[in-house]
């Protein structure tokens, strides 16, 4: 992955997941869902500060041994500093997975594939290190009731970034998961819906929130004078259109797998 990818999530390794518990809260439900075998050898791939290896701790203690990667240097760091027994912490790109053949159980991976330059390339991956008859599970972003504000930001969102360059896999329509995961020679079997909402303090607590994750890429990309308008443009939105004013972050996700024949 290119070095700007790791760059940006250097740049957000401190508040990532800090204000409010969305990517733990998601990644307990994907454990959840996945219901990963006790004692495997499970793989968390671009696992940020770790809410994935967390949730399979929570889930399962230390039957799991658990490698987590992420292609960011800090985020690794806060990864190994977490009182996990059985985790390690290594530096990865999830699209040149480092791992020898049939060495793991189990792979989650919390909203990470489907912003990678090559996703196509990261299944490969995974179905080269999964076992026969292991499963791949990850989540990415899905539908939820906030009266189309989401799809109101992606509007404001494009709008600005068409004024910067943005990183790969950053942009563009999402990924059609039937057709990559049959290219890898892994198996689409099943997937659901879920959706949560977390109470903010207001539009600049939900403001911050957007920065704190993969999306601060466009705000640093705009000049000065740029991204005060898009930060105005999205708090008005937020004041004007968002169900609750901007008091509650309402998000959903799609929990998919795939199986290694």
């Amino acid at each position: 992955m290119a070095d700007s990818t790791a760059d940006l999530f250097d740049s957000v390794a401190d508040v990532y997941d800090a204000s409010v518990p969305f990517f733990t809260t998601f990644a307990r439900r994907l454990v959840a869902w996945a219901e990963p075998p006790r004692g495997a050898r499970l793989l968390d791939l671009g696992a940020g500060r770790g809410a994935v290896s967390v949730a399979v701790s929570e889930a399962l203690g230390p039957s799991c041994s658990i490698l987590a990667v992420d292609v960011s240097p800090r985020m690794v760091g806060a990864l190994a500093a977490l009182p996990l027994p059985r985790l390690r912490a290594r530096v990865m790109d999830a699209q040149a997975l480092d791992l020898p053949d049939a060495s793991r159980d189990t792979v989650l991976s919390g909203f990470a594939l489907h912003i990678l330059p090559d996703p196509g390339a990261a299944l490969r991956g995974v179905a080269r290190v999964l076992a026969p008859g292991a499963a791949l599970a990850f989540s990415t972003p899905g539908p939820s009731a906030d009266g189309g504000w989401w799809s109101r930001y992606g509007t404001i969102f494009d709008e600005f970034a068409a004024l910067a360059d943005a990183p790969a896999g950053m942009g563009g329509p999402p990924p059609d998961w039937g057709e990559l995961a049959e290219q890898a020679g892994l198996r689409y079997t099943r997937t659901a819906a879920t959706e949560l909402s977390l109470p903010l303090d207001g539009p600049e607590a939900h403001w911050r929130w957007l920065l704190s994750h993969g999306n601060r890429w466009l705000h640093d990309a705009l000049g000065p004078a740029d991204r005060r308008a898009f930060e105005r443009r999205v708090l008005h939105s937020l004041a004007e259109h968002h169900p609750t004013r901007g008091h509650s972050l309402i998000a959903g996700a799609v929990l998919h797998e795939m199986v290694r024949p």
